[in-house]
């Protein structure tokens, strides 16, 4: 019933939004990624939720390497000026194929962030605090182009296994139709290469409809291979919905 009812869901609110266009153009809060912090699809962004600000956001889809469903849940807070917190939770697995252990606290932190035109900004943070497995720290940098693109790129590293993991991170955000944005970001490393896209629909300057591939590259047929890239996700098509102050 819920797989059914989704897309028609999704095609009604498109069909809302189309003409309300010009009302939303460039007036967007930064919106979650799918682990929580303010971000692309996967990737964290160097821009903050404001000081005082809320955003809530739930994600539901479909793990496709074990068919089970995926639920991410997070919250964020613009708790001092530069200081994102955030929790984030669910029911999936992991990295690896490890479950999630529970619900854990998400950091962001600001470094810069110019007063002109196209400014560079940079943060700094940690995603899922506290977890034995999914911990995981970062630096990312994100320029303003003209005409509404953004670029991301920065630097990631994990523990699976115990071990540090480096990443290479690398988002591009292409607005359209004025309230729609396509993202893509990249990670890569070593022994890991994962692919990510999304769309976001700004339904109101503080509503937004989304829909991501987590890993849209992974080639299945190569699970349990030794020489297998390993992953941050699993393949997967989320949809959900983020808002900001939403009381």
């Amino acid at each position: 019933m819920v797989k059914k009812f989704l897309p028609c869901a999704v095609l009604a609110l498109v069909v809302l939004v189309l003409p309300a266009g010009e009302l939303f153009a460039q007036a967007y809060f930064p919106s979650p990624s799918v682990n929580g912090p303010t971000g692309l699809v996967r990737m964290p962004s160097a821009d903050v939720l404001p000081y005082r600000n809320l955003n809530i956001g739930f994600d539901y889809g479909t793990n496709s390497f074990t068919n089970k469903q995926m639920v991410y849940y997070k919250m964020n807070v613009g708790t001092f000026q530069g200081l994102e917190l955030g929790i984030v939770g669910g029911t999936t697995d992991g990295t690896e194929g490890v479950p999630r252990e529970g619900v854990f606290i998400n950091m962001k932190y600001s470094l810069a962030a110019g007063g002109y035109d196209n400014p560079l900004l940079l943060a700094i943070g940690v995603e899922n605090l506290s977890s034995y497995y999914q911990t995981d720290v970062y630096m990312v940098a994100t320029r303003s182009l003209k005409d509404g693109p953004k670029i991301h790129f920065g630097f990631m590293g994990d523990f699976p296994g115990d071990k540090f993991r480096p990443l290479g991170m690398f988002g591009l955000e292409l607005p359209f139709w004025e309230n729609f944005v396509f993202m893509s970001d990249l990670m890569a490393g070593e022994t890991i290469f994962q692919t990510d896209v999304g769309l976001r629909v700004y339904l109101s300057p503080t509503m937004v409809l989304n829909v991501t591939g987590l890993n849209i590259t992974y080639d299945e047929s190569t699970i349990g291979d030794e020489d297998a890239k390993e992953y941050k996700d699993p393949k997967s098509v989320m949809i959900g919905l983020s808002m900001t102050n939403p009381f």
